[in-house]
């Protein structure tokens, strides 16, 4: 990334050093900052830089500055002793909340008038009267009306608070059901606009609520529909992952009907998605369907659950050649009391089977390195932190800057953009146009999702200028929610938006941003966008990504055909190789033929 550049590193610290020694604070502060500006140094030299650099704020009275930077070196006890008057108390309350002193920065959160801060905190201090009075109150806030998601998380928060305080509270109830009303509309909505990550962040909010209330109707409706914006997001192996943690959750539960079922569907979706599980999950589908028929003779339901239940697990032993276990099921089939011709019938079926031999081949499953530890974030929390910074880039870079779950460069950057803010505080030109685009650069140069609330405040401002800036920044936030401002800028009246909007498509080619570009591609009647959201699909290099560009070779015409072409040309998935032959073979168009034929030659 383009930073303004100086000498050298080397003599840059020299001359700062020696200014220091001349007692020439605000130049040696001017030095150090472009030393700090260097994020990708070593920790040691970084950190030398910042000690000294803390010093000189405190020479020059700039005590926010410093308590920026020793709360980045996390010396908090220096960093606490710089923010001693009142208008610092948010940044108090963040100091005491990245030492999980959670009751005190609880306490400064409400005097600093963060009510959200305040009751996460009070949450996380398992301080539950505190945090319940603290959601009550905010579930009547002015702000709240216009805010159908927001509104749905705080009635969330406050139904799960009072639950643990009162389990049989009927306002908790309530609470707790009208979060769930909410959350179903709003995931309509997110799903009506395109924003499928965030219906998926509304499903898995059902998903804690279900668990939380141990209601299997709603636990089940969170995992099917996660399953289905994930699978509608081509994302195979979180299909997967999702299917392996219900059943898990169905099976504890003694679900064995839902569970021998949703085999049967992860085994489909693997054979569909051409991955190598399916007959992994017949298998355990048969045998969780031999435990359900057990289940069903030990507890006396009617025979005919039974036999359903042991008919398809013998469908399912047969499909990955177990016979000895297809016979096993004939025969239990033979032995319940139903008519006598149908115990004839699976009688002689069974008979059929009799010395056939059960298939040596192990029938792999999903590998523990596919699968991610659902730690699932506590987006209940997270997102109405966000709501509340308000797109803030000063609250967001300070959330940033002492947490250590944030790689160093975040950290750095993020203190950067701090001191960036602070330096424009102190000349008064925090709105100038000027500093608001440098501030979207800085951002865009996080490379983390927390930039985007910020970049998206900044999109909303009348000045075209600094809505090109949010939008050019975004070329390195590799994340769906960043299309979100795209497609915005696509449209925007002016030119120059647009034109970034085109730069920022070219940057953004990774995995998921396949349905988003897709989308640009197909609302788009511009042919430089449509070309633009081609050559990044090209680029994701995924059979999805693949599949898509020979359906646009074999349809469109001119230049956006090419533009398929070439992407396709310079592809380095042998995954495709088969779509292209498949192509081919079928292909009626004399040229599209040739093209098509040319691509295999190629590769």
């Amino acid at each position: 990334m383009a930073r303004r550049t100086f000498n050298s590193i080397e003599s840059t610290a020299d001359q700062a050093e020696a200014l220091v020694q001349q007692g020439r604070w605000g130049d040696a502060e001017r030095h150090y900052r472009e030393l700090i500006g260097q994020t990708h140094v070593i920790n040691y030299e970084y950190d030398d830089w910042l000690r000294r650099l803390g010093e000189i704020y405190r020479h020059l009275g700039r005590q926010r500055e410093a308590s920026f930077v020793y709360l980045y070196l996390h010396y908090f006890d220096m960093a606490r002793g710089q923010l001693v008057a009142d208008e610092h108390l948010g940044l108090r309350a963040r100091l005491a909340e990245i030492e999980k002193k959670w009751t005190e920065a609880a306490q400064l959160y409400q005097q600093a008038k963060l009510p959200v801060h305040a009751a996460v905190s009070f949450e996380r201090a398992k301080q539950f009267t505190e945090a319940t009075a603290a959601w009550k109150a905010l579930v009547h806030s002015a702000g709240l009306g216009q805010r159908p998601y927001e509104a749905a998380l705080i009635h969330f928060n406050y139904g799960l608070a009072a639950v643990r305080l009162e389990a049989g509270s009927s306002e908790a109830r309530r609470a707790l059901i009208e979060s769930q009303r909410k959350l179903e509309q709003v995931a309509d909505d997110f799903e009506q606009a395109g924003e499928l990550e965030r219906a998926f962040d509304c499903f898995q909010i059902l998903l804690k609520l279900g668990k939380e209330s141990a209601q299997f109707e709603n636990l089940a409706e969170g995992y099917v529909n996660c399953i289905r914006v994930l699978r509608d997001d081509n994302l195979k192996f979180y299909v997967l992952q999702y299917y392996e943690d219900f059943i898990k959750l169905a099976l504890e539960r003694s679900e064995l009907h839902a569970a021998a079922t949703l085999y049967q569907e992860a085994a489909a979706f693997a054979a569909r998605a051409g991955l190598p599980y399916d007959r992994h999950y017949q298998h355990k589908s048969a045998l969780t369907w031999m435990r359900c028929a057990e289940r069903f003779t030990e507890t006396g339901v009617p025979v005919q659950m039974t036999e359903n239940a042991l008919l398809a697990a013998a469908s399912q032993h047969s499909a990955v050649g177990d016979y000895p276990a297809v016979r096993e099921c004939f025969e239990k089939l033979a032995g319940l009391e139903l008519p006598d011709r149908a115990k004839k019938r699976f009688s002689t079926i069974a008979a059929r089977y009799k010395g056939l031999a059960a298939p040596p081949v192990e029938l792999p499953g999903l590998p523990d390195y596919l699968k991610q530890q659902h730690a699932y974030a506590d987006i209940w929390f997270v997102d109405l932190l966000e709501w509340e910074m308000d797109g803030d880039p000063y609250a967001v870079a300070a959330s940033i800057v002492g947490d250590l779950r944030y790689p160093n460069g975040i950290r750095r950057r993020a203190l950067v953009v701090l001191l960036t803010l602070a330096d424009a505080q102190t000349r008064k030109q925090e709105g100038d146009t000027e500093t608001l685009v440098h501030v979207a650069e800085l951002l865009g140069e996080l490379q983390s999702y927390a930039a985007l609330s910020p970049l998206e405040k900044l999109f909303a401002a009348q000045d075209p200028v600094i809505r090109r800036a949010a939008v050019r920044a975004l070329r390195f936030l590799y994340f769906k929610r960043s299309f979100v401002i795209v497609r915005k800028a696509l449209a925007d009246p002016d030119a120059q938006v647009r034109e970034a909007a085109l730069v920022a498509i070219g940057g953004l080619h990774f995995p998921h941003a396949f349905n988003p570009l897709a989308r640009i591609y197909r609302e788009s009647a511009d042919p430089r966008v449509r070309t633009s959201a081609l050559q990044s699909i090209g680029k994701i290099q995924t059979v999805e990504a693949g599949e898509f560009l020979v359906m646009v070779l074999r349809q469109e015409t001119g230049n956006l055909r090419e533009a398929a072409y070439q992407s396709l040309a310079q592809m380095d998935n042998a995954d495709v190789l088969p779509i292209l032959r498949q192509h081919h073979e079928i292909e009626t168009n004399p040229q599209v033929r040739e093209t098509l034929g040319e691509l295999l030659r190629r590769h």
